[in-house]
């Protein structure tokens, strides 16, 4: 009987339900392609995203505008395998103009969020707050300089909430941002609507004197400014291919010290016109900073196709937390932990003075002036203002420039090991507290100009710190897989800082004579300049 003829390869293959083990098949399915598409890493575990969020707030803005050798570790990175460097972690490959773009966008946007801010913190909030107490910053009252001692809480209090909403806004939006899928890309909108909504809080902050909605504006101020600095921060990692990233960030942190330079000359500047004048010029700075920004950089791809990803709470509460990441080695974790102590009290000695700078002038310095015009005192002391802000970033600009020139002829007369040191660190801290020594003797003696030597050499310190403290930050990382995580909560010491800063200053004065008034600020942030400098010891 004729057998029915068997195809070679066809007929003859065995049942591979059959034929396998469950391991065989398990090790055939490793081999199959997976088309479904992976969710893109969250952007508060980016440690591009943390790098760049660092110098969005500030200090880390000294960093890469000086350009040291402090690179963050990124395992994510394309140098680390066969990935092309010249292609974006979004897919695109920019050319050289839009690589530009790219450039100035960050630049641009760095600036127009970095100067309103800094208006508004500097003079018009601590102007708001007097206003509703009844003061008249623009009249000459020398009674009101005993009186004054009384803002200080307010002020504080207001601080230390916008700081607290600060570490929960930034990683709410960011994870907010993330998920957002829209055909204008999943920044874009935010950016946009960051800066609106930016500049129309700004004009309802400067039009009420109630603290009550005060309080409410300021709280919705921080969330839209979140809006603006998370996304920044995340498209930075996401839109600059990995070989232009440096030169991109830089022009990141440039933006944010012109930036905060400007704000604090519009600020002065405007105040001595109107007290609403500062908002006025916030908002209109608010508004152009999201659209700006989108008209320069390259259009954003559309994010309709991104995989969907499941809102979560404990992600956003996890990314504000203080504590350390578990696991990490213990050496490392405890030198980690005392450099994120010794930024919060250097942050805390910057905001102690800072925070209550228009305080310090108007009431400190301008307190007893008699009226021999009839400009407003304001004038004079928002001009003082403005002078102080151009003479911290003239100290600023110069810790960028010299940082790597001065390390160098310090390691050359004292040995390769002060490059790198703690010893190095703790000299910029004593050096910034000798700037505010000379702040506090020269308002005694009644210069009011010479405040700008102070300013000058509060700004040259706290930023030749910066550059120092980074590559011994990035040296204590207890795990180098995980720096995402580390850096955002190093990037946390700052809100801390700045509360800590407030409720010190707060305290100060109430203790302090009634004669010394603002003046006892400056003991109080030498005091935190000494704990700084005491956590840097190995």
């Amino acid at each position: 009987m004729l057998q029915p003829y068997v195809r070679p390869g066809i007929d003859d293959r065995p049942d591979y339900e059959k034929a396998l083990s469950p391991e065989d098949k398990a090790s055939v399915a490793r081999l199959a392609s997976n088309t479904r598409r992976l969710p893109p890493e969250a952007s508060v575990e980016q440690p591009t995203a943390q790098a760049a969020r660092l110098a969005a707030e500030g200090p880390g803005s000294v960093v890469a505008a000086a350009g040291v050798d402090a690179a963050v570790p990124d395992y994510a990175s394309s140098f680390l395998d066969m990935r092309d460097p010249m292609v974006s972690a979004d897919g695109q490959r920019p050319d050289a103009a839009q690589v530009a773009r790219l450039k100035w966008a960050f630049a641009v946007c760095s600036f127009l969020a970095a100067a309103p801010w800094a208006a508004v913190n500097l003079v018009g909030l601590p102007n708001q707050v007097a206003r509703g107490a009844g003061f008249d910053t623009a009249l000459a009252d020398p009674a009101a300089a005993l009186r004054a001692v009384s803002l200080a809480p307010v002020l504080s209090a207001l601080i230390i909430l916008g700081a607290a909403w600060s570490l929960l806004f930034t990683p709410l939006v960011a994870a907010l941002s993330d998920r957002t899928r829209v055909p204008v890309g999943r920044r874009t909108p935010w950016l946009v609507a960051g800066g609106v909504l930016s500049a129309l809080v700004s004009l309802a902050l400067g039009a009420v004197t109630a603290t009550a909605f005060v309080v409410l504006l300021w709280t919705m101020l921080q969330f839209a400014y979140a809006m603006l600095v998370a996304p920044l921060a995340a498209a930075v990692a996401e839109r600059v291919p990995d070989k232009f990233r440096d030169e991109v960030e830089r022009w990141n942190a440039i933006g944010v010290i012109a930036g905060q330079a400007a704000g604090g000359v519009v600020g002065g500047l405007a105040i001595g016109f109107g007290a609403f004048n500062p908002f006025l010029c916030a908002a209109v700075m608010f508004a152009l900073s999201g659209v700006a920004t989108v008209l320069v950089w390259p259009r954003e791809p559309s994010s309709v196709a991104q995989p969907h990803v499941r809102f979560s709470w404990h992600e956003v509460l996890g990314a504000a937390s203080l504590r350390l990441p578990r696991g990490a080695e213990a050496a490392d974790a405890t030198r980690f932990r005392r450099l994120f102590w010794s930024r919060v009290f250097m942050t805390a000695a910057v905001a102690t003075t800072g925070a209550y700078l228009w305080y310090i002038v108007r009431f400190a310095v301008y307190g007893d002036d008699p009226a021999l015009t009839a400009a407003p005192m304001t004038l004079p002391s928002g001009t003082l203002v403005a002078l102080l802000a151009l003479a911290t970033f003239a100290g600023v600009l110069l810790a960028t420039t010299s940082a790597g020139a001065v390390t160098e002829k310090f390691a050359e007369g004292f040995g390769p090991w002060w490059r790198g040191s703690h010893t190095a660190v703790a000299c910029a801290c004593a050096l910034y507290a000798i700037g505010l020594l000379a702040g506090l003797m020269i308002i005694h003696i009644g210069g009011e100009r010479s405040l700008v030597v102070f300013s000058f050499v509060a700004g040259y310190a706290s930023g030749l710190y910066d550059v120092l403290v980074q590559p011994l930050v990035v040296a204590a990382l207890p795990d180098p897989r995980e720096s995402g995580r580390y850096l955002r909560v190093y990037a946390n010491a700052r809100p801390l800082g700045l509360a800590l800063g407030a409720g010190l200053g707060s305290g100060a004065v109430a203790v302090a004579p009634a004669s010394l008034g603002y003046v006892a600020l400056f003991p109080a942030a030498i005091a935190c300049v000494a704990l700084a400098a005491l956590f840097l010891r190995k």
